[in-house]
């Protein structure tokens, strides 16, 4: 795995989280500039404007299943482009944005994946949000697959921070378990450039439980520093991820860790805008 290619990932995960949480929920970031919050690209001396936003509608939870209805569609992802290269492509699709509402929520139940023939079962919660995927905030087809491939020059080389049915490289950090055995074994087939990236000691790769859930990719384990404070939010969170990959690779320095997540620091906060 490259290890600076996992945080450029994670890097526009970040952006998306980031701009879910600015104003309103269902920002359409179509041709805005993929920056950190200083204005900066998200990757030095590399220049990304979002080609498309992506929305979902499917929010239901057990704790709030009026979701859909009272909130409507969320902005979950972006495909953004580099502005002199367009075969450099970033698809990024954020996760969870409060550890704590994801795990009260958890029911794991298993449903056929029915996007691609003969690969088993899926998460039922995940499947529902991603069937619910669309690039319009008002037409939810649940088949954003063939407009997002349509989106894309020909060898264009494309990083995923999600599951897609074409072949990309993808790149998920701190990923729950996602399917049955079948579907591990059809998804690595066909993603044969999948990487996994995972703490140790964050709970949510942990889940939905083993034997009826596998992973997918290439596992990279993360091992947390001394700095770093033991509390779920904080074990999960997007900038432990990054600096703990930085460890790998020397810049540890570059990516420091949320205040709120050194240790000895107060509680971290209910709501994590920077989480997966």
């Amino acid at each position: 795995m490259d290890t600076q290619l996992a945080i450029n990932a994670g890097l526009f995960v970040q952006y998306v989280a980031t701009q879910w949480n600015v104003g309103s929920s269902t920002n359409n970031l179509d041709g805005c500039a993929v920056v950190d919050p200083s204005g900066s690209p998200v990757i030095p001396g590399r220049n990304y404007k979002v080609m498309k936003t992506l929305y979902a509608c499917d929010m239901a939870t057990d704790i709030n299943p009026t979701r859909p209805g009272t909130e409507g569609w969320k902005t979950m992802g972006i495909v953004a482009a580099n502005e002199i290269d367009a075969t450099d492509v970033f698809v990024a699709i954020r996760g969870t944005l409060t550890v704590w509402e994801w795990l009260q929520d958890a029911k794991f139940l298993l449903r056929p994946f029915g996007r691609v023939a003969g690969a088993g079962l899926t998460e039922d919660g995940f499947t529902d949000m991603y069937y619910s995927m669309s690039f319009s905030a008002s037409n939810c087809d649940g088949d954003f697959i063939k407009d997002l491939t349509a989106l894309f020059p020909s060898g264009a080389n494309v990083t995923v921070a999600a599951n897609t049915t074409f072949v990309p490289t993808l790149y998920t950090l701190a990923s729950p378990r996602v399917g049955d055995l079948t579907f591990s074994q059809v998804f690595n087939h066909v993603v044969r450039d999948a990487y996994r990236v995972a703490n140790r000691l964050d709970v949510v790769p942990k889940v939905p439980p083993p034997l009826m859930y596998f992973h997918v990719g290439d596992e990279t384990e993360l091992i947390p520093g001394a700095d770093l404070k033991f509390d779920l939010g904080c074990e999960h969170h997007l900038t432990s991820y990054f600096n703990m990959l930085g460890a790998l690779s020397g810049q540890q320095a570059k990516y420091s860790i949320q205040a709120d997540c050194l240790k000895g620091s107060a509680a971290m906060p209910a709501t994590n805008p920077s989480a997966l």
